[in-house]
């Protein structure tokens, strides 16, 4: 009795750790399973992201060729402008939705369509221009016009008085800077040279000193790169970056694209008050010292195009001028222009503008010394995919990637790859 008890004993043991072995076993191929499953939902969103991108460069392209695509005056000045990529997601929510977004992006059900929507999980996609921010790049070409620029537009950046309270404080190793000293070490940090520099109102000079920020004194020693940055993130390693400057500036950089701010990318109002401050015709109009005015004002310009105001083609920069001058009548002109048989009705207020606010007039030369209104080059892209798995929580992979519009790829065994357009960084979480 007593050998029977203990081999049925033994024997449960035995059974629960091969049953708990078991159910382990299949756990882990099930989310490898889903794993694999959102990785290709990912997958497919970026293929698709790169048809959206490659569609956007037909649209910028359109106006020289109206006559190629049989477009007329009217329908060639409605599609200037426009970014397509802005509305990604919903469009992308017709192929990688569930039943319900199918449902809402096309108006009929999954059973009703064939190759729309997705059985297995949904994925998604945002897609956001980074041409409207400020390269640190251009500081390590070398050209003194570039640097100059850099430098400028980052302290322009940093003026308003709502930051002074970083600048009257150490950083958070305890390194104290003004607003100067902050911008000449992010541009020597960038440059190619091992020489400090002095940031003057008007230039950039060299101080004929070496750069001295005392990297070699932190607990984790290192040097700066002195070259061209691989990634936005790197801008943490320079001095005086630490996490509060970070959250607040950290979104205003770029390290790809050309040198100037493209005015149909911007998506940060501080840029956009840069921008404005740096282009004003009068340094000491009194909006640029009024830190609420001029906050009003940048955020109106990122607010424009959801009115029909797109800053692009060759007379984008005197639209966006003239939009800067006078908001408030340029959206008067706006909604005149759209009533039928000349009749103006009461113009309605512009949301977002408070009573009474002025503009700033600029100087159009300057602007186009700091500002461009091009078509967006490059973006910076999410496209992730999801599989639900009640009551667990639900596997998800995100692909982080940047596009350039203009990069001429060297691979010329396929014709189809002579084409400019390529994927510059991919990675996956």
């Amino acid at each position: 009795m007593l050998a029977v008890i203990t081999a049925v004993a033994i024997c449960l043991v035995i059974v629960n750790e091969f049953g708990t072995a078991t159910t382990i076993d299949m756990m882990q191929s099930r989310n490898n399973l889903d794993q694999m499953r959102a990785h290709f939902l990912a997958r497919s969103s970026l293929n698709l992201t790169e048809l959206i991108v490659r569609l956007q460069r037909r649209l910028d392209n359109a106006p020289g060729q109206a006559g190629q695509m049989g477009l007329g005056a009217d329908a060639l000045a409605s599609l200037e402008g426009v970014q397509i990529t802005d509305f990604a997601d919903p469009l992308m929510a017709a192929f990688g939705g569930d039943e319900e977004q199918v449902q809402a992006a096309i108006g009929l059900s999954m059973s009703q369509t064939k190759g729309l929507g997705s059985d297995i999980g949904t994925f998604g996609v945002r897609i956001t221009p980074i041409d409207g921010k400020i390269n640190v790049n251009c500081a390590a070409s070398g050209t003194p016009a570039e640097v100059s620029l850099v430098a400028r537009s980052i302290q322009s950046l940093l003026y308003p008085v709502a930051f002074d309270p970083i600048f009257e404080e150490p950083d958070a190793d305890g390194w104290r800077r003004d607003r100067r000293t902050q911008v000449a070490a992010i541009i020597d940090y960038v440059d190619r040279n091992q020489s400090r520099i002095e940031i003057r109102d008007d230039a950039v000079e060299s101080t004929g000193g070496p750069e001295d920020y005392g990297y070699e004194n932190l607990r984790d020693q290192y040097k700066p790169k002195n070259d061209k940055l691989d990634s936005v993130s790197e801008l943490k390693l320079v001095r005086g970056v630490d996490d509060r400057f970070w959250t607040l500036f950290g979104n205003a950089f770029r390290v790809q694209g050309g040198c100037k701010v493209n005015l149909r990318g911007l998506d940060d109002a501080k840029v956009a008050a840069a921008i404005i401050a740096l282009a004003a015709k009068d340094p000491n109009d009194p909006v640029l010292r009024d830190p609420a005015a001029l906050w009003a004002l940048a955020n109106l310009v990122l607010q424009a195009p959801q009115f029909g105001f797109y800053f692009s083609g060759q007379d984008g920069l005197n639209m966006f001028a003239q939009f800067v001058k006078d908001p408030a009548a340029a959206f008067a002109g706006f909604a005149a222009g759209g009533e039928e048989g000349g009749q103006s009705a009461p113009t309605p207020p512009m949301p977002g503008v408070p009573p009474g606010l002025k503009g700033v007039e600029l100087d159009v030369q300057k602007l186009g010394q700091v500002a461009a209104t091009t078509a967006i080059e490059n973006y910076q892209v999410e496209a992730w995919g999801e599989v639900t798995r009640p009551p667990f929580m639900p596997a998800r992979r995100t692909i982080r990637a940047n596009w350039d519009q203009e990069f001429q790829n060297q691979q010329v065994r396929n014709i189809q790859l002579t084409r400019k357009g390529a994927w510059l960084y991919l990675r996956e979480e």
